[in-house]
């Protein structure tokens, strides 16, 4: 599994809420409480255990580096001897795995890891760091430095008055051989003890770069989000504003087609009123005519009536009688 694949994974399981909890609780109080650290702690440890766990799997049992580790367990135990495997609690000859888990109890732990723990979780944590660890101690179990035996000042004397000028001068040149040899002794312990110190500053500067990287992931992430929700929200504004105008479009065409259906019925009365009217008028016109005839005729016969019995001024005043 590749790095980036690790921080996409450890992403996916914080946005899914599937974090291991025991390594987030560690990681919440490591950060006092801040969630931006917490996540950066999580995602900066979580990553290392996936990167750890995704490495080739130990060796097979007839391996040179398993069988170099058996023996490594087997000298620690008959020498009696301490190492970076005690500090975690494991034997020499475990699995990566096995170590990556004893690394994440510890780690999930509510102790403060001591600065021995660190550097033994740095160096065997790190399948190299720990090929080169492992060889060199076995080196230093397999070859011993040689006790020095303090002589006690009597018996300093003793050989000093016994022993000729001969032996005197081979006592001196043994006594600068061995404080030559355990000159060399300190300086070899000096530097193996420089050299760690070199490897675990490059660790921490490892882990310092991938503490930023993480940093730098949680801040993509992070503006990702906002960047979508901030998108989301637009979107979601676009929707309503949509849905208001569409609304809006409705009811103003709901509005005119109301108005048209109004103003259609309004004509249509009106046109039927108006021809109400002209009927109206066209029988009152007929009724103004038939009588207007019936008085003609009536006023007519009143006129020869008249006439027929010899009242002449009575018909003349008919005729200019006005009706």
């Amino acid at each position: 599994m590749q790095e980036e694949d690790c921080y996409r994974k450890v992403a996916e399981e914080i946005d899914s809420g599937q974090q291991d909890r025991a390594l987030w609780a560690w990681a919440l109080a490591e950060s006092g409480g801040d969630a931006d650290k917490t996540k950066a702690l999580y995602i900066r440890r979580r990553v290392d255990a996936l990167m750890v766990a995704a490495k080739p799997a130990a060796a097979p049992p007839d391996s040179e580096l398993q069988r170099l580790r058996g023996e490594l367990r087997r000298q620690l135990a008959a020498q009696r001897k301490q190492s970076f495997y005690s500090v975690l609690g494991v034997p020499a000859d475990s699995s990566d795995v096995a170590i990556a888990e004893a690394i994440g109890r510890i780690s999930a732990g509510a102790t403060p890891v001591g600065a021995e723990t660190r550097y033994a979780i740095e160096t065997l944590g790190d399948p190299a760091a720990r090929e080169h660890f492992d060889r060199r101690l076995l080196e230093q179990l397999r070859n011993p430095s040689p006790p020095v035996t303090a002589v006690p000042p009597a018996q300093q004397a003793v050989a000093g008055i016994h022993v000729s000028g001969g032996l005197k001068i081979l006592a001196g040149v043994a006594l600068v051989l061995g404080l030559g040899y355990l000159g060399l002794g300190y300086h070899k312990q000096t530097s193996e003890r420089e050299i760690r110190m070199k490897e675990a500053e490059l660790r921490r500067e490892e882990l310092h770069r991938k503490a930023e990287i993480v940093d730098r992931v949680v801040d993509n992430q992070k503006t990702a989000i906002e960047a979508a929700t901030e998108a989301q929200e637009r979107a979601a504004e676009a929707r309503e504003r949509a849905q208001l105008e569409a609304r809006m479009r409705d009811d103003k065409y709901r509005m005119d087609q109301a108005y048209r259906q109004e103003q259609q019925l309004a004509q249509a009365e009106q046109r039927r009123l108006q021809a109400e009217q002209s009927r109206l008028q066209a029988e009152t016109r007929r009724r103004d005519s038939e009588a207007a005839a019936s008085t003609r005729a009536i006023r007519q016969q009143a006129i020869q009536d008249a006439i027929a019995r010899g009242n002449y001024n009575e018909a003349q005043r008919l005729r200019n009688q006005q009706y």
